[in-house]
């Protein structure tokens, strides 16, 4: 499919449905049965989620010498990451160096608290800034992961994101993959269909064990060192959604994995977390019967966006980003279109992916034709794309209801004329318990809960408003590694 994969479409292809998906580890329903070892109750450490946080947690733990298991609700690892480019984004890379990019850690640091518009805890981000580095080079030379070239891109990215190869999968499912060679080189516990239903803990809330149910009933498991949460968000749980975003983005298509229902939440809050960022999430453009992916136009600076009543609600000059929760959050049916004509310069890309995955759009030599092709009110739609055209030579965009602000705007003139469908998406919640630098989950009172730690998008304090790309597979490294290490240190001492 080159380099151009949609999420869905990987599973659609059969890439994570065969033994040969996820890596050819062999993790479908039978092979991880087959495979599973024989699960002791009592363990050093506990981590919860097959996913790259819960991984590098593991691994990190297992190598400071503890014995640790890794339990994961579904039959093989399924968490947002396969579905993923693979991006890591980070500062001070040996790729950096080679590639003669310069940066620094307060470059970076200022990056990505601007990204979170200063909302991200500040401590959080300057860890991940001071440990990022030294994650990548880990993830080479002990996991053994490829990276790529750094491809120039436009901030927040520039010349910091270090991209898995993929070799045929994605990169994050190629990311997976490696970490599950490593898990089994060092003959960690992962056990499969084991879904944590309940932390256990003494009379003073520090967590001493899960309880997990099985294909087998429920279990109880020991951890002398306590449990680490990395089952990722709650962006699959409706009822969450709309309990802490609302209603109206229940109704966003999900990017990402259907297996992020909100363990992060359900398991730590009887222990009094304490939650934050609990409204915040990413959006980006999606179509939900065949998750093409449709941003690189809506990011062109071309063409009129219209929701399906022919009406504009937006300025077209918005991020992809807030172009698809503004779609969710203004129309009923979360569906819109983007008008544009030959001329705009992304259609190469973004055309071959509807044509390869069957997705309709409209094609046509008039506004009218084209209207009439995908059932847009062709008056309306015509009346808008006319105003357009004139404010452009003009100059007078801005006086559009809603404005337009353009930089360099181009008219709609040249035939054929196209119609780019797109819905909003939701890839991934923000919010979550939030932890501290050592990857401690905060109470309401400001302690940290005794052997209870988060990592990946189960935790919550970094991210706020957007992200950088590749940042929250960095976040899983850096404070996957930082769990992992804590756990090691609290099961010596106990």
């Amino acid at each position: 499919m080159s380099k151009e994969l949609t999420r869905r479409g990987l599973l659609k292809t059969g890439l994570f449905g065969t033994a040969a998906g996820i890596a050819g580890a062999g993790l479908t329903r039978n092979a991880a049965a087959a495979e599973a070892p024989k699960a002791s109750t009592a363990y050093d450490a506990v981590v919860l989620g097959a996913g790259p946080a819960g991984l590098i947690t593991a691994i990190t733990a297992h190598d400071l010498g503890i014995r640790v298991a890794v339990m994961e609700k579904k039959d093989r690892p399924d968490g947002n990451a396969i579905f993923a480019l693979g991006s890591v984004c980070g500062w001070g890379t040996r790729h950096q160096k080679e590639q003669g990019i310069t940066d620094t850690a307060d470059a970076f640091y200022a990056m990505m608290m601007d990204v979170s518009k200063q909302m991200g805890d500040p401590i959080l981000n300057r860890v991940y800034t001071d440990n990022i580095s030294a994650g990548i080079d880990w993830l080479e030379s002990d996991i053994g992961v490829k990276f790529g070239k750094i491809r120039p891109m436009p901030y927040p990215r520039l010349g910091r994101t270090c991209r898995v190869l993929g070799e045929g999968i994605t990169g994050g499912g190629r990311l997976v993959e490696k970490l599950l060679e490593a898990c089994k080189k060092r003959g960690i516990d992962i056990l499969f269909q084991h879904k944590a239903i309940e932390l256990l803990h003494d009379e003073h809330f520090a967590v001493t064990g899960v309880k997990v149910l099985t294909p087998d009933g429920q279990k109880s498991f020991l951890a002398k060192a306590g449990v680490c949460i990395c089952t990722g968000g709650f962006s699959a749980n409706p009822e969450m959604v709309d309990r802490y975003i609302g209603g109206w983005a229940t109704r966003m298509v999900l990017r990402g994995s259907k297996s992020t229902t909100g363990e992060n939440i359900s398991l730590t809050m009887p222990l009094y977390t304490k939650f934050v960022n609990m409204d915040q999430f990413h959006s980006g453009p999606i179509l939900g019967k065949t998750h093409v992916n449709p941003a690189d136009v809506l990011n062109s600076g071309y063409g009129v966006q219209v929701n399906t009543s022919g009406q504009r609600y937006m300025d077209e000059n918005n991020t992809y980003v807030i172009k698809a929760r503004t779609t969710a959050q203004m129309t009923l049916d979360n569906y819109a279109w983007v008008i544009v004509d030959s001329d705009c310069s992304v259609l190469d890309k973004v055309i071959p992916k509807f044509d390869r995955l069957n997705n309709p759009y409209g094609k046509a030599d008039t506004i009218e034709e084209l209207c009439k092709q995908v059932k847009l009110p062709v008056e309306r739609v015509t009346a808008i794309v006319k105003a357009y055209n004139e404010a452009v030579e003009k100059g007078t965009l801005d006086q559009m209801n809603p404005p337009c602000t353009y930089k360099k705007p181009h008219p709609i003139k040249k035939a054929p004329f196209y119609a780019v469908p797109f819905q909003g998406g939701m890839t991934a919640t923000f919010g979550g318990p939030l932890i501290n630098a050592k990857a401690e989950i905060q109470n309401l009172d400001g302690e940290s809960i005794p052997g209870l730690y988060a990592a990946g998008n189960s935790a919550g304090g970094i991210f706020f408003h957007n992200y950088a790309g590749g940042a929250q597979l960095g976040a899983a490294l850096v404070y996957g590694r930082i769990a992992g290490a804590e756990l090691a240190k609290r099961a010596k001492k106990n």
